[in-house]
């Protein structure tokens, strides 16, 4: 019997793929040249916000470490359902490996890297992950824009203070979501086409997922603590700098951080996730300098912890046996 050899191309040698490279990489490059000029002309004011305290800024590491081993808890969560077992430390490298890849690569290519050391280690077919990654960024929506929400309603109660473009954005966002999540309708097989075979094989494992109610319930809680950890990390970010923003108006930040941290495009949503980290304190009550210097702050903290425990996935990845078939 001939055996099918799989041709497994880097996606930068694919045209579309690569276009997609070249406008992330575009994002980045004109975000960067923003910031570094934003910065070279408010010399003093970053000079004065540097001055931080370092013991606030270790606690806002930890904090964010927290919430990266959460993320490796919840994504375990999903792997074991498509009987996908993985040992402690294989689990914590490979997702910190993968964390590591989405910041450095456009197009979530750290989530490609994990998808193909899961096929090719685990057998894990690809749609299967593609499930996985998808719930996963309908399910962390859902959450962050509830907490958000419940953040500004306290704001609201307890301050008096308004926010109706970001209420609504939220809204918006758990509206979509939640229908995602718990209101999808099976998909007839009427097609047998391969990519309305696709869809119906995606829609199919979501459907048995997202049934799954004491999963799901795992999965929000675990998403829920990453959400908490995060925000505590930004406030200490923010005690750090001198900058003190109130617990519920960073809970407000984070929710809307996470959200826009789906964006694919570039290495770690960058320009995306930054805009809203740096926009949203400033609708509090933040000014502009000390939103910027935590957002970099948080980037240096998120890229430090990557690095050190992701490197290690990367050898998993390396020495990961070759895919036997093409399905």
């Amino acid at each position: 019997m001939k055996s099918e050899s799989v041709n497994l191309k880097l996606p930068i040698y694919d045209a579309s793929k690569r276009r997609q490279w070249i406008i992330g990489l575009a994002v980045v490059s004109l975000f960067s040249v923003f910031v570094g000029y934003y910065i070279s002309i408010h010399r003093e004011e970053f000079s004065a916000l540097w001055k931080s305290s370092f013991m606030a800024t270790a606690v806002a590491g930890f904090c964010l470490w927290i919430g990266f081993l959460l993320n490796s808890y919840q994504m375990n969560l999903f792997l074991k359902k498509f009987d996908t077992r993985l040992r402690l430390f294989e689990l914590i490298f490979v997702t910190h490996g993968m964390m590591l890849g989405n910041l450095v690569i456009p197009m979530r290519g750290g989530s490609g890297a994990l998808a193909l050391y899961l096929k090719r280690s685990k057998h894990l077919d690809y749609h299967k992950f593609a499930v996985i990654y998808g719930g996963t960024a309908i399910l962390v929506a859902m959450v962050s824009a509830t907490m958000g929400l419940f953040a500004l309603a306290y704001i609201a109660c307890a301050f008096q203070i308004y926010e109706g473009a970001l209420a609504a954005t939220l809204f918006s966002i758990l509206a979509g979501s939640a229908y995602l999540a718990f209101f999808l309708p099976v998909f007839k097989k009427k097609n047998p086409g391969r990519i309305m075979g696709l869809l119906y094989r995606l829609n199919e494992s979501w459907i048995a997922l997202s049934h799954d109610s004491f999963l799901i319930a795992r999965v929000v809680v675990s998403l829920a603590l990453i959400n908490l950890s995060q925000t505590l990390a930004l406030y200490f970010i923010y005690e750090s700098i001198g900058k003190p923003l109130g617990l519920t108006s960073t809970l407000v930040v984070s929710s809307l951080g996470a959200v826009a941290n789906l964006v694919p495009i570039t290495p770690g949503s960058i320009g995306f996730f930054d805009a809203v980290i740096v926009e949203t304190p400033r609708l509090l009550g933040l000014d502009t300098a000390s939103a910027v210097m935590a957002a970099v702050l948080f980037r240096i903290l998120s890229f430090m912890i990557c690095l050190v425990f992701g490197l290690p996935g990367f050898y998993y990845f390396l020495k990961s046996p070759g895919i036997p078939d093409a399905s």
